[in-house]
């Protein structure tokens, strides 16, 4: 729009008017010597500039009448240049082709300079902007400085525009610029729509106004040519549209087929299914993708279910067996031990009541005992290998009073036992000692099972501790420790269990943690 650019000079203009205000106070030399000729009569004036030049190493006088010099060769459309001395009531004008004068003009007088007319009916330069200017030290007035800049671009914004008139007014309303001289412009845009023939549209721009006009009737005249090449151009788009489209849901049927495809494979019981999608983000792919983890995890799901089932009948196979093996064993080595007695050989009885008083209690006794009761057990386990491993293997127990009678699910250390003495004894040695000790840690006890043993590698025993600790050990290697660990953290609480560690006599502790006080449990 004509209003727009023209709007946008009148703004660029300003923003140089600014501009050369700014960089006229950031010259030193420049401002003092502004300063001196705004307030000095002329003959003062000369002396400072003598004396400035004469105390200056430069070859050149830099002046005021420079800078205005070189700010008209930096702007084209800078046209004039007004300086005004509040002392001297003098107002100095300098033009882009060098011309200098200076006149007396009152404060009054100057004040109205900027709506006098000239030559033409109008002001050589359209648009002015004026910059007050101020002692640097006292920060007192000294006068203004007023630029004055080119309407030219005016006419070629309109030249480019061939409907369209353009008015631009200052802030008394008065036409600066007009597009054609014949047009009436009293100051009001309405003035020029009487007929209601026009459209007109106002902007400001800084202290302008600009008011652009096209004719109703050039603004509702389409030329023909215009018209066909719209409504080709209208026509190619709807067709481009609906082939995009077209092929648009085209893409969204086949990916709607390959979901559907998927869920009938679903149906028929195919958990491998899978469905491909291209990661677009777009709802498809979100249903595809939830598909895919539903299919996965419902995959996973139906083997967990299977395997616990399987488990839930061998572990009920399991016990019906073990209610029948210790009664049966029992029996059985209560009457083998009744013959060794009746034989003399007390020593194997011995052996044979201490198997027989396991098995009776594995029988008999609740799941829950006291630590006393499950210490000794262990005693009695103990003592057959003891038998076994005659003069190669000893044992020791310390458990303070108070400890006797804390509940705890029974047969856990039995289990630490045996596989002492499965992997961990030393056959070729004479000094093999296993100790338990019981020891308290805040709210939990802690049955400390330690030998001196084979012990076991730093990397084995961490993979060993880490699989406890997520209750994941392989019963088919390490049945009784796993065992052991399940329950304890099935009774007492993820918080315990069993954990491998380095001995303190070179072997290996095994230590079993679960709560002091378990009555909520």
């Amino acid at each position: 729009m004509a209003g727009t650019e023209a709007r946008n000079y009148i703004l660029q203009c300003s923003e140089n008017a600014s501009y050369f205000h700014g960089i006229l106070y950031n010259s030193y030399n420049e401002l003092e010597d502004l300063r001196h000729y705004l307030t000095d009569d002329v003959d003062e004036y000369m002396r400072f500039r003598l004396d400035s030049y004469g105390s200056s190493a430069s070859v050149a006088y830099s002046g005021i009448e420079g800078f205005i010099s070189s700010m008209f060769g930096s702007y084209s459309q800078l046209e004039t240049i007004r300086l005004y001395s509040l002392a001297q009531e003098i107002m100095t004008y300098y033009e882009a082709d060098g011309t200098r004068r200076r006149e007396r003009v009152s404060m009054q007088q100057a004040q109205e300079a900027g709506r006098e007319a000239v030559k033409g009916g109008r002001r050589k330069e359209a648009l002015s902007f004026r910059k007050d200017l101020l002692d640097p030290v006292s920060l007192a007035p000294i006068g203004w400085v007023e630029l004055g800049f080119s309407g030219s671009r005016f006419r070629e914004i309109v030249a480019l525009y061939d409907k369209a008139q353009m008015v631009v007014c200052n802030s008394y309303n008065e036409a600066v610029f007009l597009s054609e001289e014949e047009m009436a412009w009293d100051g009001e845009a309405g003035a020029l729509d009487e007929e209601d023939s026009l459209y007109t549209r106002e902007e400001v721009a800084d202290a302008y106004g600009i008011v652009t006009i096209l004719p109703k009737k050039d603004a509702a005249h389409v030329p023909p040519w215009n018209m066909l090449v719209i409504l080709a151009l209208g026509a190619l788009l709807i067709g481009v549209g609906e082939m995009g489209i077209s092929l648009y849901l085209a893409e969204i049927m086949k990916r709607l087929g390959t979901i559907v495809e998927g869920m009938e494979k679903l149906k028929k019981g195919d958990l491998s299914t899978r469905i491909s999608f291209r990661k677009k983000g777009d709802e498809l792919d979100i249903i595809a993708d939830n598909f895919n983890l539903m299919c996965q995890d419902l995959n996973l799901y139906i083997q967990k279910s299977y395997l616990a089932e399987i488990e839930q009948k061998n572990a009920e196979m399991e016990a019906l067996q073990s209610q029948i093996n210790p009664h049966f064993l029992y029996n059985t080595l209560e009457a083998i031990r009744m013959k060794a007695i009746c034989n003399g050989d007390r020593e194997v009885g011995r052996m044979l009541y201490s198997m027989a008083a396991l098995f009776q209690s594995q029988l008999k006794e609740a799941d829950v005992i006291t630590l006393a009761q499950e210490l000794h057990y262990a005693k009695r386990y103990m003592e057959l290998f003891e038998y076994r491993y005659l003069g190669k293997f000893s044992w020791k127990v310390n458990c303070g009073d108070r400890f006797l009678q804390v509940p705890i699910i029974k047969f856990v250390i039995q289990p630490v036992l045996e596989n002492y003495f499965e992997h961990g004894i030393r056959l070729e040695a004479k000094d093999n000692v296993i100790s338990l000790a019981v020891k308290e840690m805040g709210k939990f006890l802690l049955i400390l099972v330690e030998d001196n043993g084979r012990g076991m590698a730093q990397g084995e025993m961490e993979e060993k501790n880490t699989a406890l600790q997520a209750d994941v050990m392989d019963f088919h290697k390490s049945m009784g420790l796993g065992n052991v660990n399940r329950r304890l953290k099935a009774v007492y609480g993820p918080e315990c269990g069993v954990t491998l560690g380095e001995g303190s006599m070179g072997g290996l502790v095994v230590t079993l943690r679960f709560l002091a006080d378990n009555s909520e449990k």
